[in-house]
């Protein structure tokens, strides 16, 4: 399972969701009354599930991701079910599963700015009860606003899109990892597959959209700009750290009983789970970021990942990639000297001057 976390007053785990005309297998899975209520669309390579008629939006992200997932790693006949929901029940997951569908609970960028209005009013009313009616409501339009400039509260079609997007990523390369029917037989809790969790993001961020690809490169250039450091966390730590979130994410499981679900945190519980967290998920994602387009860049190879996560997948490990084909592809031959390379590229290409990067 692989864990995503959006954290304001309101956090929200996981992902989902689109809709149009019924065809098989719809017809079987409302027959059976597990699609009671929402609208089922068939598209290449996967399904969306919805409770709104917003099919179209969310089904044109399927063959942006799955083009994209060819162009850094290998085509896949993987298929997903994007469900439109927080939680999906544990029958209609296990009828998804049995057709070879990976399932992608996913809260809309509508529902979530909503969860995010009402976890703020909900709490500024109760932190305000004794106060008169119009300072509680200076308040509230002050916390607003405040939450409003770190975070919109209004949904943002591209980067949800891009979000979307993230999470099929993982959900593809988990696939070609680990195989489209992986059971985990050692016990071990893990982020995502058997792959370094470095590895498991930079699959999901490569097939971001630009829209979210500017946000990272603009969070890392605000951090920059701020202290200095082209790299929020040291390439050594990066290449061997467990994600940020994979502790208190793992703590989260059970809630809202069985089926694939997004958990909902608001408020305090937002807050504790950051606090219980290794660190800040954002700045993972954006060094995941920097990191996939120094290799790229550097190598001239699009496909560098996929060259990298065959050598982890066979047994090894970056360090042994490096020695054997580093030089090869015109990138360094021990970590050493790819930690030096990549904080000076990052560098330059944080004080340039913002360009439209793209995935």
């Amino acid at each position: 399972m692989r864990f995503k976390a959006i954290f304001a007053a309101t956090a929200v785990m996981a992902i989902g969701g689109s809709a149009q005309a019924e065809e098989a297998p719809c017809v079987e899975w409302r027959g059976a009354g597990l699609i009671d209520g929402l609208e089922c669309t068939p598209v290449e390579r996967g399904v969306v599930i919805a409770a709104t008629p917003r099919g179209d939006a969310y089904a044109d992200v399927f063959p942006v991701a799955f083009e994209r997932f060819a162009e850094v790693f290998a085509p896949t006949d993987q298929k997903i079910a994007l469900v439109v929901q927080p939680q999906v029940s544990k029958e209609l997951a296990s009828a998804l599963g049995s057709r070879g569908y990976k399932v992608l609970p996913w809260v809309d960028g509508e529902a979530k700015a909503a969860m995010l209005r009402d976890s703020i009013t909900e709490q500024v009313g109760a932190q305000t009860a004794s106060l008169p009616e119009a300072q509680r409501a200076a308040l509230l339009k002050q916390a607003l606003a405040k939450a409003s400039a770190s975070r919109p509260l209004t949904a943002d079609p591209g980067i949800e899109a891009g979000s979307v997007a993230h999470e099929m990523g993982h959900l593809l390369f988990n696939s070609y990892f680990d195989g489209a029917e992986r059971a985990s037989t050692d016990g071990m809790v893990r982020y995502g597959s058997r792959a370094p969790d470095w590895l498991d993001e930079a699959a999901a961020v490569a097939l971001e959209n630009d829209a979210l690809t500017r946000r990272r490169y603009a969070s890392a250039r605000t951090a920059f700009e701020a202290d200095g450091k082209a790299l929020a966390i040291p390439l050594q730590t990066y290449l061997t750290m467990e994600h940020p979130s994979l502790r208190a994410a793992q703590a989260m499981r059970g809630r809202g009983g069985e089926g694939a679900k997004a958990t909902m945190l608001s408020g305090d519980e937002a807050q504790a789970f950051l606090e219980a967290s290794g660190g800040d998920p954002e700045v993972f994602y954006r060094q995941s970021r920097l990191f996939i387009d120094y290799l790229v860049e550097t190598s001239g190879d699009p496909r560098i990942l996929y060259a990298i996560a065959q050598a982890y997948r066979d047994g090894g490990d970056l360090a042994g990639w490096l020695a054997k084909s580093g030089g090869v592809n015109g990138l360094p031959t021990t970590l050493e000297a790819l930690d030096t390379e990549f904080e000076a590229w990052t560098r330059a290409k944080l004080a340039d001057e913002p360009t439209d990067e793209a995935a």
